[in-house]
């Protein structure tokens, strides 16, 4: 994802000058390229988040568009009030770009997991919300976050992220976009656990189910009116995400179908209301929470008995 996303940001500042990137000393092994080219619009500010929060908005109100550039945690967390006031109260053209999100840095502890980032993010008025599940949607993502005129949050998880989609992404923000067809349950992924709906939802299917799974990579705005239209008259709806169950998709979800009263079953499965505090592989911290293959086959499975 992190390769894809400074792909496609070297490949808009080419076209548009305007286009500066900042960073809180991150990007090794990712920015070389654009530093290199672009060496007088790349600023490394060091583990300054909260300062480099005002300086991208400042460059935002000199006429730049700025994508700024930093771990998830501390892009949305440590800098929420200065992303509030300086960039979403403001409405200007500032980008966050939050990498190594969920439990990316698996190693590091509950500072460094992002799994209430979403949540902080959706809050902002004015600020776009952007979850990508695979490199193309990361592509898409970047460039819909350059043409909006105002502030958006891009969430990146770590390299390797395998690609899911043949070809590139054609939806409008907001847009889920259908990955299977099918009217007897209703998946809705977004994130880092799209190639594993995928999985599941063909063993799912395989066993004789009807599933419809879909890719949800814009959280904030969500079309509400096309969300209705696919669950309507469908017994049961699914959210999965590497984020809390409180605040992400799952509560996007809830919300949007508690407001039009759709009758259906709801599951929201991702990080409980609680603390991960311990550390290991992502795929062990992912089991832990019940989020690996197996865990949420079997969640899934109980909820449709």
């Amino acid at each position: 994802m992190r390769t894809t996303f400074a792909n496609t940001l070297t490949q808009l500042m080419d076209e548009h000058p305007e286009i500066i990137c900042v960073t809180a000393d991150m990007g090794f092994s990712v920015f070389e390229g654009l530093q290199e080219t672009y060496p007088k619009r790349f600023l490394n500010t060091g583990v300054t988040e909260q300062s480099s929060v005002g300086l991208a908005a400042g460059l935002a109100l000199s006429g730049h568009k700025v994508f700024f550039y930093a771990q998830a945690a501390f892009a949305t967390m440590r800098c929420f009030e200065q992303v509030r006031l300086d960039v979403g109260y403001n409405n200007i053209d500032v980008k966050i770009i939050g990498t190594a999100a969920g439990f990316s840095l698996n190693q590091l502890g509950a500072s460094h997991f992002a799994i209430e980032d979403v949540g902080l993010m959706r809050m902002i008025p004015n600020m776009t919300v952007f979850t990508p599940g695979d490199p193309a949607e990361v592509a898409w993502a970047t460039h819909k976050a350059y043409e909006i005129n105002g502030p958006a949050y891009i969430r990146l998880m770590k390299s390797g992220t395998p690609i899911v989609h043949n070809g590139k992404i054609n939806v409008k923000i907001g847009e889920m976009i259908p990955m299977t067809q099918g009217k007897g349950t209703c998946i809705l992924v977004s994130g880092s656990l799209l190639p594993q709906a995928v999985e599941l939802t063909e063993k799912l299917t395989g066993e004789g189910l009807r599933v419809a799974l879909f890719s949800v990579p814009t959280i904030k705005p969500l079309n509400s009116k096309a969300l209705i239209k696919e669950i309507s008259g469908i017994p049961s709806v699914i959210t999965i995400e590497e984020h809390s169950v409180i605040g992400g998709l799952g509560s996007a979800v809830a919300e949007i179908i508690a407001e039009a009263g759709v009758k259906t079953k709801l599951l929201r499965l991702g990080i409980q209301d609680q603390f991960t505090s311990i550390t290991g592989s992502q795929e062990y911290l992912l089991d832990y929470n019940g989020l690996s293959p197996k865990k949420l086959y079997q969640s899934i499975k109980k909820f449709l008995r």
